[in-house]
């Protein structure tokens, strides 16, 4: 160890030796004073305190030697016998594992709760008591809203070589045996068991099979014969619900239990970090018109934010220049825009039924005044002046009277200003000037494309999208919370109001010409 952290480490091994710990130069122990809340006695703990080559950037192992007075460890303390003392983590400049006195009423308030029964903690995590699994460390994978308990259940091989999936097609298992040859839907199997409010986790096959009650004599006999090698647990600890999955192998004359690292792949899970706003976005018509590289961004956040009613509109191909702004990579080369973006959302969420590609590229007012009558929201992510040109104008005609609204964005000067404008105008509105253009001199040309190639790099693209994400969502759920127009300046421009880097408004436009 360095210093400043050698000599703050040595200090810290003095202020514990002055509060009783002996020190080896390896391991300190020592006293530690607990309430046990129940008998209402003081009580004086032995413990083993070993910092290690992680301290002080991660907490010393705690080992516990006596408690003092009669005591059964439960919960927060790991499969190799320390004490989980925190969860959290800490910059090493604020660990207060750091302070010997913290550190040890940390310690004596992991005894009193032990003691206690842990009242009030609802921690979900069953998994951390058991020795974990090295031999096949695929993710296992499993829908927490079809399992159904005390039954067995095929697996099989996940979306990917690194996975499995506990299916729930249940299998008859009461008539396996060790002297029939087992069909292979019958090997492999999974059984699915409910284990109720727990008040101690399971550390061992003993605690496996009390748990499992009555049907603990039929699993081991699936387990010995190798029908059943899974085994998932449905739990509950306080107001919480929890799951964990092990793996179970006969050993000679003991099955063997290890953790599997698993993880529940129902919907209502893949959908809990799209944010607040999923819920209601999921049934909000949205159009976005321009799939190219802000419009396959901006699809891609909106269907991970929650939108699942889109719909793509563009009538080009995916050529290999546009690979590198665009959401989908050279597999995709030769497909139509629409379709290489909502195969890109699979990746998300397989279910893209509602994720409409019509294919063609918007042309005339009838089509435009359609897509606004029957979406909420429209973004124009073209950079086409006659289809925003047409989106602008069935703004005017149908937004004002179905309350639907179109979203412009675009990037200028190479990416240098980024631009999101929504349509029509709400009272008391208006637009930022337009920037000028600049004669940019030598235009970029692709061979085999009679359009010229802005030089605007990937990251502006990707923030142009962010920008038009924030405006769609907020004009799609109506919270009314963002300007009609917003321009954000990456680097400072001549003219005013953007010759400063950030954001621009109408607002800011207000201000400075007051």
């Amino acid at each position: 160890m360095s210093s400043p952290f050698a000599a703050a480490a040595d200090q810290w091994r003095e202020q514990l030796v002055a509060l009783g710990f002996t020190d080896d130069g390896d391991h300190l122990r020592g006293p530690v004073r607990w309430h046990h809340s129940t008998t209402d006695q003081i009580h004086i703990a032995r413990v083993e305190i070993r910092p290690g080559r992680t301290f002080p950037f991660l907490p010393p192992k705690v080992v516990l030697l006596d408690a003092g007075a009669p005591f059964e460890t439960t919960f927060h303390a790991n499969a190799d016998g320390s004490l989980c003392l925190w969860t959290d983590d800490w910059a090493v400049d604020q660990a207060p594992w750091s302070r010997p006195g913290l550190l040890l009423d940390r310690i004596g308030g992991w005894l009193r709760k032990t003691a206690a029964g842990w009242p009030g903690d609802d921690d979900c995590d069953l998994e951390r008591y058991l020795e974990q699994e090295h031999t096949d460390r695929r993710l296992v994978l499993y829908d927490a809203s079809t399992l159904t308990p005390d039954r067995a259940v095929r697996t099989g091989p996940g979306p990917n070589p690194h996975t499995i999936v506990i299916t729930n097609e249940r299998r008859r298992v009461g008539d396996l045996d060790t002297g029939r040859r087992q069909r292979r839907r019958d090997r492999n199997l999974a059984w699915v068991a409910d284990l109720g409010c727990i008040t101690r986790p399971l550390r061992s096959w003993d605690d496996a099979a009390a748990a499992l009650g009555p049907r603990a004599s039929e699993v081991e006999r699936l387990i010995a014969i190798g029908a059943v090698t899974h085994i998932l647990f449905l739990y509950a600890r306080g107001t919480r619900q929890g799951i964990f999955v092990v793996r179970v192998r006969k050993s000679s004359n003991a099955i063997r239990v290890t953790a599997c690292e698993s993880a529940d792949a129902s919907a209502a899970t893949r959908m809990m970090r799209a944010g607040s706003a999923a819920p209601e976005l999921s049934a909000t018509r949205i159009a976005i018109v321009g799939c190219g590289a802000i419009g396959s961004f901006a699809a891609d956040a909106l269907f991970r934010a929650g939108a699942r009613r889109l719909t793509l509109v563009d009538g080009e191909l995916l050529r290999p220049g546009n690979v590198v702004r665009h959401l989908a990579g050279v597999g995709y080369v030769g497909w139509p825009k629409t379709e290489a973006v909502r195969a890109c959302l699979t990746a998300v969420d397989p279910d893209i039924t509602g994720i409409h590609v019509p294919w063609g590229r918007l042309d005339n007012l009838d089509e435009a005044e359609d897509l606004v009558r029957d979406h909420q929201v429209v973004l124009d992510a073209t950079g086409s002046g006659c289809a925003s040109s047409l989106l602008a104008t069935a703004a005017e005609s149908m937004g004002r009277t179905t309350g639907h609204a179109v979203v412009s964005a675009c990037v200028q000067r190479d990416g240098d200003v980024l631009r999101v404008d929504r349509m029509p105008l709400r009272s008391g509105e208006r637009y930022l000037p337009a920037l000028p253009r600049l004669d940019s001199g030598t235009r970029l040309q692709e061979r085999g494309c009679g359009s010229a190639v802005s030089p605007t790099p990937p990251g502006a693209v990707v923030a142009a999208a962010e920008l038009a994400h924030q405006v769609v969502v907020d004009a799609a759920l109506l919270t009314c919370e963002l300007p009609a127009s917003i321009a954000v300046v990456r680097r400072p421009q001549p003219e005013p109001l953007y010759n400063r880097i950030g954001t621009v408004t109408s607002d800011v436009l207000q201000d400075a010409a007051s």
